[in-house]
């Protein structure tokens, strides 16, 4: 593992701290060795995206650790680190949480150095609340940064992307996967499953790894969804549609219900939907699908435009390209 050579007056037990912390970071290492050098100097924002279990999450939260010269486990303790998330069960994080955050940002750094504020699930805020953070990352408070994790970075307005250092998380080599995972204990067959299925995602093939069941469960459930797609009529199709529909909004959290369903069918699509224009027609179905869901559109629709829209002419419409589109 390459030594990073970091800021002078760096404490030396922060130091081996951070080496911990990368050692769980599967992959990444020229955007760690960038994040590195950007804590002398930081942008008021940062946007770290990339598919889901690609390691948003742990590298945003390295960063921080870096920010506020401490260990990345023990940020949830300290005085000048916050963060904002969407709470099961609720379609958006609420503004007044924003409000919150914002306001807490503005104060004067505790220990007198950066103040961080960890914003997951970034796509998921209101026009409100978007606006509110807006505002905060033009106008920094002292030594404030903002840094977002999205899935979905073209869910936040154009006005907002501009202002943030773009960090985009690309899909881990397969080969480094699997002897992650077997390093970690699993045997080999598995371990090449895992990696081939999670399609350079490491923390997505941990989860699935942890509940096998339910991963093998839900592939299941979306090969049968996609030979529908592939072999069935349109009505037979369109039903399937409803019915899966009716099932995920059923869901405690029906958004990352919708997410994970159409992650899944995306990663399979290629094996299943074999013909070319087929997989075209639907691959860009589950796209939309996928972007819509948790907000005021349902995937559903993007996904029955998908049977329908052949018989049409022109571009899909305009309820599938949503204002942040």
């Amino acid at each position: 593992m390459t030594v990073l050579g970091f800021p002078s007056g760096f404490p030396r037990t922060v130091f081996f701290f951070t080496l911990a912390a990368m050692e769980q970071i599967l992959g990444h290492a020229a955007l760690l060795e960038v994040l590195e050098r950007a804590t002398a100097h930081p942008a008021p924002g940062y946007a770290f995206h990339g598919p889901d279990g690609v390691g948003k999450r742990l590298v945003a939260r390295y960063f921080a650790g870096l920010l506020l010269k401490t260990d990345p486990a023990q940020l949830a303790g300290h005085p000048d680190f916050a963060v904002l998330a969407r709470q099961d069960g609720e379609k958006n994080i609420k503004v007044e949480a924003v409000r919150d955050l914002v306001g807490r940002m503005q104060l004067t750094a505790a220990m007198g150095g950066c103040k961080v504020a960890l914003i997951e699930d970034a796509e998921s805020m209101n026009e409100q609340g978007m606006n509110a953070l807006l505002k905060a990352v033009e106008e920094p408070e002292g030594r404030a940064v903002f840094l977002f994790v999205t899935e979905q970075p073209e869910r936040l307005p154009a006005t907002l992307r501009s202002r943030l250092a773009l960090m985009t998380l690309l899909p881990v080599r397969k080969e480094d996967i699997k002897a992650w995972l077997v390093a970690d204990g699993a045997d080999g067959a598995l371990a090449e499953e895992l990696a081939e299925a999670c399609r350079g995602c490491p923390g997505l093939a941990r989860r699935m790894r942890e509940d096998l069941d339910e991963y093998r469960r839900r592939r299941a459930q979306a090969t049968a969804f996609l030979r529908v797609l592939a072999d069935e009529p349109d009505g037979r199709q369109v039903g399937e549609i409803e019915r899966l529909a009716k099932t995920l909004q059923s869901a405690d959290d029906p958004a990352r219900a919708w997410q994970a369903f159409l992650s899944e069918c995306e990663r399979l699509a290629p094996s299943v939907l074999v013909e070319p224009a087929r997989l075209a027609r639907f691959g860009e179905a589950l796209i939309h699908a996928r972007q819509t869901a948790g907000g005021a559109v349902s995937p559903a629709l993007a996904l029955e435009w998908g049977v329908v829209g052949q018989y049409h002419t022109g571009d899909v419409p305009v309820f599938l390209h949503p204002p942040y589109l």
